[in-house]
C-alpha cells in the first residue's frame, strides 16, 4: 500500500468538542458572575478573578480545537493543550491499535486507541485516531504504510527499544490488573461487614473488620495483585 504524501490531520469532532467545552466555559464564567451578584469580595478581587477566568476561557477555546495528530513526510506530530511532540519516522519502532482499559469505566470513551512507540520504549497516544473518530483499521494501515515508506531503506528494529517496550507493557498490564482488583476488594470487605450482623463469626475475624484494618486491605490487595501480575507477565514474555 503506497502512502499518500499529502499531510493528514486528526482532530476531535466539533460536536464532541462542543459538549466538552460548553460546561467548562459555563462554570468558569459563571463563578465571577455569581461573585458580582452576591456582592462577595472587594471590587479589585472580583475584577482580578474575572480577568483570570476570561483569559483561561479564551485560551481553552483557542487551544482545545488545535489538539490532535498530524502526519506528514517528516513524521508524526501530536499537539496537546500546552505541548507539541514530534517523532520522526526513523525513530518509530511500532504503531499499534490497542484496547482502552478505561472504556469499561466510561461509556463515552473510545474502545480502541492508536499508539506509536519510539526508541526509548515509550508509547505516545495519537489523539483522535480512535474508533470514535476514524476507521481504525484503515487509518492504521495508512500510518503503517507511511512509516514503512518514509523511515528509510537502512532502517532496522532497535533491539534495546523492543526490550523497553515489552517491559513497559508488562508494567502497564500489572498496574491495570491492580486497579481492577480494587473494586473486588471493596466488595469482599462490604460482604464481610454485612455478614457480621447475621452470622456468628470467629473473634479473630471480627477483630479484623475494624476500620483501620479495612483501610489497609485495599492497598494490600492492589500491591499483591500488581506483583503477581507483573511476575506472571514477565514469565510469559
Amino acid at each position: 500500500m503506497a502512502y499518500d504524501l499529502r499531510p493528514r490531520e486528526y482532530r476531535m469532532k466539533r460536536s464532541r468538542m462542543f459538549l466538552y467545552l460548553v460546561p467548562i466555559v459555563a462554570i468558569t464564567l459563571g463563578i465571577p458572575c455569581a461573585m458580582v451578584a452576591d456582592g462577595g469580595p472587594s471590587a479589585s478581587v472580583t475584577i482580578s478573578f474575572s480577568v483570570v477566568c476570561v483569559t483561561f476561557t479564551g485560551w481553552l477555546c483557542y487551544a482545545a480545537p488545535r489538539c490532535g495528530t498530524r502526519v506528514d513526510v517528516e513524521g508524526i506530530h501530536v499537539r496537546g493543550m500546552v505541548t507539541l511532540k514530534r517523532l520522526v519516522w526513523e525513530d518509530v519502532q511500532d504503531i499499534r491499535a490497542e484496547g482502552n482499559p478505561a472504556a469499561e469505566m466510561r461509556n463515552d470513551g473510545p474502545a480502541v486507541l492508536v499508539f506509536v512507540y519510539g526508541r526509548d520504549g515509550r508509547r505516545m497516544i495519537l489523539p483522535s485516531v480512535d474508533d470514535q473518530h476514524v476507521d481504525v483499521e484503515r487509518e492504521l494501515a495508512v500510518l503503517t504504510a507511511a512509516w514503512q515508506e518514509l523511515r528509510g531503506g537502512g532502517w532496522s528494529p532497535d533491539s534495546e527499544a523492543a526490550v523497553l517496550i515489552s517491559q513497559r507493557r508488562t508494567r502497564r498490564q500489572a498496574l491495570w490488573a491492580g486497579f481492577a482488583s480494587v473494586p473486588l476488594a471493596f466488595f469482599l470487605v462490604l460482604v464481610l461487614e454485612l455478614l457480621q450482623f447475621s452470622v456468628d463469626m470467629p473473634g479473630w475475624l471480627k477483630a479484623m473488620l475494624n476500620p483501620f484494618v479495612i483501610l489497609g486491605v485495599v492497598p494490600v490487595v492492589f500491591t499483591l495483585t500488581v506483583i503477581a501480575s507483573y511476575r506472571k507477565q514477565s514469565h510469559n514474555d
